[in-house]
């Protein structure tokens, strides 16, 4: 596995080499490549960032990182919410966790959304993951936009390497001190990435946990308000036929009545009507 390995990442060293002579056509294969590691299942999202600093420098390395991954995340996230929605939601139905992410992504809207991609997460799955929630086009950009950011230090990492493969592999014996010093920004990227990651799940959870309960209740309140509307109609009705019969039997009135008075009327029309007029024929 080790020997796989260090001759991937010499493939790597090579590549890059072969990419830093292609000159512009060189900076477009980069942008392809980080460009379609923003969808899964595509990989490489991280190497690729570093590969393209430590090609191009930083100063041109981050510009092109920066906007092959947010164009990326865009186009998947277009093209995830158009065909894939259903989908994904079917997925996420199947893991608790993921589903907690949503509906606390829902609530708490943009500020949760950018805390959640400032965290170590896998870039390509949230750019789907985010597709299934409510969260505007507009708010996934300008939110994306901000948390790319953090890709400086992988290009920054990159830049001060001499050798792609020997910082990969761990191999600290001849670093020297730039190497040394991107090295050290790198674990300790690692270690504030981790308790970020940490700190963002349990205020999901909460938060998740929150949303469950919240709609739980309304639907109770719903279910509570639908049943004591059903018996406030039913015991209107009973009143207003009450009513009916009350004022009836104070004039007087009663069914048998009625009855005889709705007789005595069809009587008297059927006397009145000549027979031989054929108006009144029915």
């Amino acid at each position: 596995m080790w020997i796989w390995r260090k001759d991937l990442l010499h493939t790597l060293e090579g590549l890059s080499i072969a990419v830093r002579d292609m000159g512009a056509s060189g900076q477009v294969l980069i942008f392809v490549l980080i460009f379609a590691s923003a969808f899964p299942p595509m990989i490489g999202y991280g190497t690729f960032q570093s590969l393209s600093g430590f090609t191009f420098g930083f100063n041109l390395g981050f510009p092109i990182s920066y906007f092959s991954a947010l164009f990326g995340a865009i186009a998947c996230f277009v093209i995830s919410r158009r065909w894939l929605k259903l989908q994904v939601q079917n997925i996420m139905a199947k893991y608790p966790n993921l589903e907690a992410v949503v509906k606390a992504v829902d609530k708490k809207g943009f500020k949760l959304f950018v805390l959640i991609r400032l965290s170590p997460y896998p870039f390509n799955l949230l750019n789907v993951l985010f597709a299934s929630t409510d969260i505007p086009l507009s708010y996934f950009a300008l939110g994306t936009a901000i948390s790319l950011i953090k890709i400086g230090l992988h290009v920054y990492i990159g830049a001060h390497l001499t050798s792609f493969a020997k910082h990969v592999l761990g191999d600290g014996s001849d670093l020297t001190e730039s190497e040394r010093k991107a090295d050290t920004i790198r674990e300790i990227a690692v270690v504030i990435g981790s308790i970020l990651a940490i700190g963002v799940m349990i205020y999901v959870y909460f938060v998740a946990k929150r949303a469950v309960e919240e709609v739980q209740k309304e639907n109770e309140e719903a279910r509570a308000f639908l049943g004591s509307d059903s018996n406030i109609t039913t015991s209107n009705q009973a009143l207003v036929m009450d009513g009916n019969r009350i004022a009836m039997e104070q004039v007087g009135t009663t069914d048998h009545w009625i009855e005889w008075s709705e007789s005595d009327e069809e009587k008297t029309i059927g006397e009145h009507v000549p027979s031989d007029d054929p108006a009144y024929t029915v």
